[in-house]
């Protein structure tokens, strides 16, 4: 079953200064994309827009229906946003009531729970507040808080931050055992999970001063003066 995801002429104004200017976009799933670009070019805000979290003018189509049309609730059971920073998302006393809370929330079934958890190797926190966490067992957790509810739409906002090995073998397993089901975007300044999981992307959408500039194939990614040109670092970098 197709997914979409469209922006059309999307502009967003925060504290007065334009972030995002004129975003025209569509998303096509089941299929994995990405948007890469500097910190500060725009790709969380739009991600955040793309969840309806976001004031914006223009328009934004999920399965060709407008995403002003859906309920707070239904929209949350339409599309899953993983914060960049998984504070931001934490409000419970405990890891498994924030973990059960948007099943809870949702009227969906504990079904996913479990699977979740055992997942992301994160039975041995489930007591623990998740303000006491380190950087990488919180965004384990923020990003099982989200995904659980099985949403058709993942947003990730840079899943990679704060992750060691085991973390983004996780992330990387997870992308790889959905792509085929769900519409997967991921947003990052780092091109090397673009890299790792080039051979299942469908595109990869270069955003600059707030602008999509182009689109690319994953071939691209290996690129280095096109990924210099939009601030990022290229893949040769880290091998040299």
């Amino acid at each position: 079953m197709s997914i979409t995801l469209e922006a059309k002429g999307v502009n967003v104004k925060l504290n007065g200064k334009l972030i995002l200017k004129d975003i025209t976009v569509n998303f096509t799933g089941p299929s994995l994309f990405f948007i890469l670009g500097a910190n500060g070019s725009g790709k969380s805000t739009l991600l955040r827009t793309l969840a309806g979290l976001i004031p914006f003018e223009g328009e934004i189509l999920i399965n060709g229906r407008n995403i002003s049309d859906y309920s707070r609730k239904e929209l949350a059971r339409t599309v899953g946003y993983v914060w960049q920073n998984p504070l931001y998302g934490f409000f419970e006393e405990s890891v498994e009531r924030e973990i059960k809370f948007i099943l809870k929330n949702l009227d969906l079934p504990l079904e996913n729970f479990h699977d979740i958890v055992h997942f992301f190797k994160i039975q041995h926190l489930l007591h623990r507040s998740p303000f006491t966490l380190s950087g990488g067992e919180a965004k384990r957790v923020s990003i099982s808080s989200v995904i659980v509810a099985d949403q058709p739409i993942i947003l990730f906002d840079e899943p990679e931050a704060e992750m060691d090995l085991h973390g983004i073998s996780n992330i990387v397993e997870y992308i790889r055992r959905n792509v085929d089901q769900k519409l997967i975007i991921v947003a990052t300044h780092n091109p090397l999970l673009a890299y790792k999981l080039g051979e299942i992307i469908d595109r990869i959408f270069l955003i600059k001063d707030g602008r999509i500039i182009r689109a690319i194939s994953p071939e691209d990614i290996k690129n280095s003066e096109l990924l210099r040109s939009i601030g990022v670092v290229p893949v040769e970098w880290w091998f040299t």
